[in-house]
């Protein structure tokens, strides 16, 4: 049986050459095999002050199973867990409040008047900055050997903004975009001194780290992932003006990027594609919308040639690979079982170009 460490030096191995790829042709894949695991209760239970490590301890039983069934599987995914509770957590670091749900939490925005802005401060003694750092030591601290500690994520400066001020951000846009540009700027200087303690408390793997979405190694100096599900709601021309410019400073900075978008609403995307260093967009499918990997026309004609994760089905993957043929993709794959897996990521290897 091939150990964890072991499996580890392949999988970096591969992924540094997908990412040093100008050609396309060249796939990962990270195969999901069902697996039953404990049930994980409702989120609203739990008090964290108190409860924290007996949430996180719950999660991380959840998630043995799903790492015990792909011992010995060849893919490109390192068994990671980090401190999840929601998408709150990518803001709250702020020291906004939460509002914890079944599974997931909201934030509750921060600034009602543009006044207040003057008022915000990067505090580690933020509650939720503590819950996520307390959160990493402790699973840190409970690692055996069966799994590292994965970089959760950060919000774009526009997706940030959203949540710090609300559905009001809408109108600031066209009413006061001067605001809206000081609180981008103060938002540049925030992503940075929180993404740099994520990235800290997090596993550093060969000088770059495992994030948690789609469980792949990208190289140091890595920045993800990114999202701006705010950008969904405006007009093209709200992007290039307070979305894009901000995002491609930050993303400039970084040697690379992970990048997470919604196939529902693309019409932002190709000016999104062009962000410099840009090594990964991830593209999800929404509810009630046609699967990425069979809509591959309006997927490939909205994201230029950008590198692509997409999420499909072992069988969507095996019937729609041909038309991918001028990209390089990393598969996020939902396999029936042990079986289908093996032989998808042979299918996948069989036709990538070499990764060696």
């Amino acid at each position: 049986m091939m150990t964890l460490s072991a499996h580890i030096e392949r999988v970096v191995g591969r992924a540094r050459a997908f990412y040093g790829q100008h050609a396309p042709g060249h796939y990962l894949i990270n195969a999901s095999i069902p697996a039953p695991a404990p049930a994980v209760p409702p989120l609203s239970d739990f008090d964290l002050d108190r409860q924290l490590t007996e949430w996180l301890d719950l999660k991380l039983e959840a998630a043995r199973p799903k790492w015990h069934v792909k011992e010995g599987l060849d893919d490109d995914a390192i068994p990671s867990i980090c401190p999840t509770f929601g998408i709150a957590e990518h803001s709250a670091w702020l020291g906004m409040e939460v509002r914890l749900q079944e599974t997931t939490c909201l934030p509750v925005p921060l600034l009602e008047s543009p006044e207040q802005l003057s008022t915000m401060r990067l505090s580690p003694d933020a509650r939720w900055f503590g819950y996520m750092r307390d959160g990493y030591r402790h699973l840190r601290a409970r690692a055996d050997g069966t799994y590292v500690t994965s970089v959760r994520g950060i919000l774009s400066p526009m997706d940030m903004a959203n949540a710090v001020r609300g559905d009001d951000l809408f109108t600031d846009f066209l009413l006061n975009p001067e605001f809206v540009h000081r609180l981008m700027e103060f938002l540049m200087g925030a992503i940075p001194w929180y993404y740099k303690q994520l990235c800290g408390w997090a596993d550093t793997i060969a000088g770059g780290h495992v994030f948690h979405y789609g469980s792949g190694w990208m190289p140091p100096q890595s920045l993800g992932h990114l999202s701006n599900d705010a950008a969904m709601l405006c007009a093209s021309s709200v992007y290039a003006e307070f979305g894009f410019p901000y995002e491609a400073r930050l993303t400039g900075s970084h040697a690379a990027a992970l990048y997470h978008v919604h196939n529902e609403k693309m019409h932002y995307v190709p000016q999104l594609a062009t962000l410099p260093n840009l090594r990964m967009l991830e593209v999800t499918h929404d509810p009630k919308t046609k699967a990425p990997i069979e809509d591959l026309d309006r997927i490939l004609g909205a994201t230029g040639s950008a590198n692509l994760m997409l999420l499909a089905t072992s069988d969507q993957i095996r019937a729609q690979l041909g038309g991918l043929a001028g990209r390089n993709v990393f598969f996020q794959a939902q396999c029936r079982d042990r079986a289908d897996a093996d032989d998808l990521v042979q299918f996948v290897r069989d036709r990538s170009k070499p990764l060696a």
